[in-house]
């Protein structure tokens, strides 16, 4: 079990919670799409918010049989780029075009050393 969080986490979980719950719901009004979303708290408690509940959510075997292919996220394609470090990705290094004068010079080898220090 995780350990409890602090009553300011807490309310910023609250609030990023409703702020998805929100969103989700806006998705179905504004746009027409379906969804379906279910999250679990550290201490095991339950959201899951339907935008239409008499209509279940699909199955693998619908998403695999579906004309359109289904689309998959997995909390690897949020990685920021510090954490994108420890996992191998690559950091596109900066590059100029011929440089006109010795500002653009001194700033593409700032940056250049910039990306250097990073990865």
């Amino acid at each position: 079990m995780a350990p409890p969080l602090s009553r300011v986490k807490r309310e910023q979980l609250r609030k990023r919670r409703n702020n998805l719950l929100r969103r989700h719901n806006e998705f179905w009004l504004l746009y027409g799409m379906k969804s379906w979303l279910i999250m679990e708290l550290p201490d095991g408690q339950i959201f899951t918010y339907h935008s239409h509940p008499e209509t279940p959510p699909p199955s693998r075997e619908d998403m695999k049989t579906r004309p359109k292919p289904t689309i998959v996220r997995t909390p690897r394609d949020y990685i920021s780029a510090t954490s994108a470090q420890s996992v191998g990705r690559d950091i596109p290094v900066f590059c100029a075009p011929v440089r006109q004068n010795q500002k653009w010079e001194a700033l593409a080898k700032h940056l250049n050393n910039i990306c250097r220090m990073v990865s």
